[in-house]
Formats: structure tokens, C-alpha cells, sequence
């Protein structure tokens, strides 16, 4: 069974900030197979940031992809980190650099990949992508992960859509 004890987010007083994502936000819990590289995914479709010019709202979409280190995200506590940008005012590629360093300051992870899919703003879509890895991987394990994460991929794109 995982332990729990450390998540404050999950059956609590939820609190709701909208303009400061910090990285404290974020509550993480054991990996729970530590002894084999696997991967993460989280699509978080319903992002959405204010654009630091004009104040207007924009709408995009995050893929979060990772493989763990010791820990994993616990994904209330991501879904409030991610919800406090609404207000925040930052560009698309600020943002998705900024959600790949605080993740990877929390979770230490083997690698982490944080990508961007943002409704066209004044007619161009912006996608930005943020590749990383631990300080400590080296280059096999940089490779490892690479495959991992092209594995999924495929695994993905070759899944049934549902009905």
C-alpha cells in the first residue's frame, strides 16, 4: 500500500490560488517500482495563463511526460500548481520551461519531457518543448529514457480510440 501521510492536497481543504504557481504546490509520494525505469504520462488538457502584454486569457494544452527518480507527482497537487497560472501572466514558453524546472526540482526524476500545445494566438500556435534530464544520467541512461519515452509514444498513437 503507498504511503500517504505526507499528502496534504488529497481529502483536505482544497485552497484554490489562481496567480502564484509555485513549486511548493507540488506533493509527491514514492515511486512505487524504483527498481525499474518506466514512465509517466499526464495530459492536463484545460491550462490556461494570461498573456503578460495584453492580460488576455490564453487556452492550451500540457503533455507532461517523466521518468521517475524516487518520487512521483501526486496529481491534485499538480492539477492546483497548474490551476495557479490562470492569473499569471507569462509567455507560453516562459510557462512550459517553468513547469518542467519546478517538476524536475520536486520530483528529481531520470528524465522529464513538459510540451506545450497552446490555441493559436493572433493566428500562430505556439508549441513549445522542454527536454531534461537528471544532472546525474549519463549517456546511457540519457539513451534509455529516450527509448522509454519513444516506446510510449508508439504505444500511444497505436492505442483504440474508445467509442
Amino acid at each position: 500500500m503507498s504511503d500517504t501521510s505526507g499528502l496534504s492536497s488529497l481529502g483536505g481543504p482544497t485552497i484554490y490560488r489562481y496567480d502564484r504557481p509555485e513549486a511548493d504546490i507540488l506533493e509527491t509520494f514514492d515511486n512505487p517500482q524504483p527498481a525499474h525505469p518506466w514512465v509517466v504520462e499526464l495530459d492536463c488538457p484545460e491550462f490556461t495563463s494570461l498573456c503578460p502584454v495584453t492580460g488576455q486569457p490564453d487556452f492550451g494544452r500540457i503533455h507532461i511526460h517523466y521518468v521517475p527518480g524516487a518520487r512521483c507527482v501526486e496529481t491534485k497537487s499538480l492539477k492546483l500548481y497548474l490551476g495557479a497560472y490562470r492569473n499569471h501572466g507569462a509567455f507560453h514558453e516562459d510557462c512550459i520551461n517553468r513547469i518542467a524546472g519546478d517538476l524536475c526540482t520536486v520530483l528529481a526524476p531520470l528524465a522529464m519531457r513538459v510540451y506545450g500545445d497552446f490555441n493559436p494566438r493572433g493566428g500562430i500556435a505556439i508549441r513549445p518543448l522542454v527536454l531534461r534530464f537528471s544532472t546525474d544520467a549519463g549517456a546511457a541512461e540519457r539513451e534509455l529514457c529516450l527509448s522509454l519515452l519513444a516506446q510510449h509514444d508508439s504505444c500511444v498513437r497505436s492505442a483504440p480510440t474508445s467509442p
